[in-house]
């Protein structure tokens, strides 16, 4: 019954919000070139991080008693 209530606790909220102005609420998506290049350039490293770390056969991971192993192939995807 909690949850009900809460999830139609929403409906007035959204109600509400629909006759804001825009100009009151933040855009998302609207930064800085530099910030977008600097977050660019991080992802770009945690990739590389990331493939160096790719596959680890001799882990300390177990599940009934065998090792967890990754994926095959690339499983991580580039833009």
């Amino acid at each position: 019954m909690i949850c009900i209530l809460v999830g139609l606790a929403t409906f007035p909220i959204n109600f509400v919000l629909k006759f804001m102005p825009d100009e009151w609420c933040f855009i998302m998506g609207d930064e800085p070139d530099s910030e977008v290049k600097a977050a660019a350039a991080e992802y770009d490293e945690l990739l590389a991080i990331a493939r160096k770390y790719k596959f680890r056969n001799n882990s300390n991971s177990k599940v009934l008693g065998q090792y967890v192993d990754n994926k095959p192939g690339d499983s991580f995807k580039t833009r």
